[in-house]
């Protein structure tokens, strides 16, 4: 009984928090709308200019303009925001910040991009590219989530590189140790396997699978769990923010590395740590850091075996 009463509670206090959103006038909303131009004269001419020459060709389906709130909102409400146009072009990810003069480009070549950081709660998306040297992170109300995730897909195909070989594989780690069937698995992450279709870019039969203590959303709290795939091209990490009891939380957070530049991967007070590779296989890139459940790394080790090299 209780749970469902505080299941009541969050329904409720999702319906009023939604009812103050939709009420507020358009300038003041609390993450402006991002949108997908379909004419040039959408996008600031600064931005499409220098965006161009950085990232080469553009086209309207890969570029997201996210504007910049009207006015500054009172001492109550988060900073204003400025103008951002986010380009995925045929040479380069760019991001375009707008200031006094023609604005500001940040932007990581195809050939740099290591690993992709997705993660999105409720209206709230945020994007990392980790190059090689550096990282562009778009901040994004999660409105132009489908625009954005066709974007990111595309990208994903771009840098994901030679396939290795895999072979099926379904290891799922209860809360008390022991290995439970795919069969039992919650909605949400039996929907993430079977019909998401940004989970992956390869087909799935011979993907390796590794699952942590998963539970229905909302009936459980302490490190970040979730799913894991070792495909021919990609790791991916799908996962929910650590101590999350929102029964509501909408969307999951990604890590996308390609296998050519997966180092290796290993786990230390709560964190899991990925090396990334550089070219030719040479150890020493970067690396990504994220809190996760042990018993999901304990999952990977045994699903993924000699497959991925573990610190």
């Amino acid at each position: 009984m209780a749970g469902k009463a505080r299941a009541a509670g969050y329904r409720a206090f999702d319906w009023f928090v939604a009812r103050i959103v939709s009420r507020l006038p358009e300038d003041e909303e609390l993450t402006p709308h991002p949108t997908r131009p379909t004419e040039l004269g959408e996008v600031p001419a600064a931005a499409w200019s220098q965006l161009a020459k950085c990232c080469g060709d553009l086209t309207f389906d890969r570029v997201l303009i996210i504007p910049g709130t009207r006015k500054r909102p009172s001492r109550w409400r988060r900073p204003a925001l400025r103008t951002r146009v986010v380009a995925f072009g045929s040479k380069a990810v760019g991001q375009w910040t707008e200031d006094d003069g023609d604005g500001a480009v940040e932007f990581i070549p195809l050939g740099d991009v290591r690993a992709i950081d997705d993660r999105l709660i409720l209206l709230y998306g945020r994007l990392s590219v980790i190059g090689q040297h550096s990282r562009i992170v778009v901040q994004y109300n999660s409105v132009a989530r489908r625009q954005l995730r066709e974007s990111i897909l595309w990208l994903r195909r771009k840098v994901a590189g030679a396939q290795f070989a895999t072979l099926r594989n379904f290891v799922w780690i209860g809360d008390k140790g022991d290995e439970r069937p795919e069969t039992e698995l919650p909605h949400k992450w039996a929907y993430m396997l079977g019909c998401r279709d940004d989970l992956r870019i390869d087909p799935p039969p011979n993907e390796m699978v590794a699952v942590g203590d998963v539970t229905q959303i909302g009936r459980s709290r302490g490190p970040a769990t979730g799913i894991a795939l070792l495909g021919p091209r990609e790791f991916v990490i799908a996962a929910e923010l650590p101590d999350s009891l929102r029964a509501s939380r909408y969307g999951v957070d990604l890590t996308v590395v390609p296998r050519c530049f997966l180092g290796d991967v290993g786990w230390s007070r709560g964190n899991l740590l990925i090396r990334l590779r550089e070219g030719d296989y040479v150890p020493g890139g970067p690396s990504i850091s994220r809190p996760l459940d042990e018993r999901l790394y304990q999952a990977m080790r045994q699903s993924f075996g000699d497959a991925v090299t573990w610190a």
